[in-house]
């Protein structure tokens, strides 16, 4: 579902709800005309097709897609390292799917590793943006221009993930497993053999953050925007609401 789409079908909804409850609450409410009802119902029939249309184009390109995927990613990835980065709120199913497209491309998995829940929290921007000006790698550098903590910790992880050293990599993975960063498989980044070529950030529903700002989708926008600036090339994949406007992918 497309956020337009979503957005249509919460207005029609809140539409219908507010027609039900003026003509079978208050049937003789005056300033209720027939002309009123008239051009409501118009108004929801106009969204009802359009909501059918989206559902029934999306539909169309699922199964496209899902008969030619294979052709359309057949050895695009031939000996490339990808790494799959998940959010605490992430789907099982999808992070899975995603470690199988990879192996349809013909990429090596060089690993999945889950955030926790404090990674994208309000309170802990201060400590990452700590933590990614005293373990960088030799030679790494950060953003003058971008200050976000998410983007910071993007170009962490994203120096790290190239060509730091095994003992630069220890450093960055200690830092940040301490303070609670990862979820589980921390160690898939100090066990890279090599670079990694590309990231997958997989994400989950939300359509807005927590805190001020919609801080934690933007976190996870700005990460990806710090991984992309420093490392082959980065996916930001995720549920249909990280689509909306204040969804990370939004």
């Amino acid at each position: 579902m497309s956020a337009g789409k979503g957005t249509g079908l919460a207005a029609a909804g809140i539409a219908a709800g507010t027609l039900l409850g003026f003509y079978v609450l208050a049937p003789n409410v005056e300033g209720g005309p027939t002309a009123v009802d008239s051009e409501t119902r118009t108004e929801l029939d106009a969204e009802t097709v359009r909501a059918d249309r989206a559902e029934a184009s999306v539909g169309g390109a699922d199964e496209l897609l899902d008969g030619s995927v294979e052709g359309i990613l057949d050895g695009v990835l031939d000996g490339e390292n990808v790494l799959v980065l998940a959010t605490a709120d992430a789907d099982e199913a999808a992070v899975t799917g995603v470690g199988e497209l990879i192996a349809t491309a013909g990429g090596e998995a060089a690993g999945t590793v889950q955030l926790s829940e404090d990674a994208t929290a309000p309170g802990s921007g201060d400590q990452l943006k700590s933590i990614a000006a005293s373990s960088l790698p030799a030679g790494a550098s950060l953003s003058e221009d971008r200050l976000d903590p998410g983007y910071h910790t993007g170009e962490l992880l994203g120096q790290t993930l190239g060509d730091a050293s095994e003992s630069d990599r220890a450093v960055v993975v200690g830092a940040l497993d301490n303070a609670g960063f990862f979820a589980d498989g921390a160690e898939a980044i100090s066990a890279v053999d090599g670079e990694v070529d590309a990231v997958v950030v997989v994400t989950g529903d939300a359509s807005e953050g927590d805190g001020d700002g919609n801080y934690s989708t933007r976190f996870v926008a700005d990460l990806t925007a710090g991984l992309d600036a420093t490392t082959g090339g980065v996916v930001l994949a995720g549920g249909q609401g990280s689509a909306e406007p204040n969804g990370a992918i939004g």
